[in-house]
């Protein structure tokens, strides 16, 4: 990884969690972090332990002593956005744990995003471009995929397929987002 930093894997964040009382899932709090740095990403550098007390619903007090994994979840993901032009590696578990707990998170990674899209200020009135709508719609029908599948070589070929198009999703929705927010407000006189 760029820069000499090592990502923290699915299952060492999903400990840290867990020893610190949180069932939240590592996947959702990327997904939520990545859906947050594409709508308002200079503010939640700053702000970094208030937005994952909005994302996990917890207080910043409770949130204190993960304050490290959250920043390591933080640095991966400002990584991976510079390291891969966009394309965001997902905090997913290995490719050994059951298709159904992959299934599992990529739904949830894909719920965090879209929660994290809101956090950032995003709502319904926003006007955004066709392209990044029909993509945010894509990904709420992942959100409600039934993780429950037999582990066959096409589930598994779907899956692999199923992960670069939230990865091409995402990685549009934030491009798109970042040219929309540089384009000065012509109300703005």
């Amino acid at each position: 990884m760029a820069g000499g930093i090592v990502p923290v894997n699915f299952e060492d964040y999903g400990n840290a969690l867990l020893m610190h009382g949180l069932d939240n899932h590592p996947s959702e709090l990327q997904g939520g972090l990545f859906g947050g740095l594409c709508g308002a990403s200079g503010l939640i550098g700053e702000n970094l332990l208030a937005f994952f007390s909005q994302l996990t619903e917890t207080s910043t007090e409770r949130l204190k002593p993960l304050e490290d994994e959250l920043k390591g979840i933080y640095r991966d993901v400002q990584t991976s956005m510079d390291a891969g032009g966009g394309l965001i590696e997902l905090l997913l578990p290995d490719d050994d744990q059951a298709l159904s707990d992959r299934l599992d998170a990529l739904s949830r990674w894909c719920r965090g995003f879209l929660v994290g899209l809101g956090l950032s200020g995003l709502s319904g009135d926003t006007k955004l471009a066709p392209d990044i709508t029909e993509a945010m719609r894509d990904l709420a029908e992942i959100v409600l995929v039934d993780p429950v599948v037999e582990a066959t070589e096409d589930a598994e070929a779907s899956f692999v397929e199923l992960i670069e198009f939230v990865r091409v999703a995402a990685s549009l929705i934030q491009v798109e987002l970042a040219a929309m927010m540089s384009v000065p407000d012509e109300r703005k006189h």
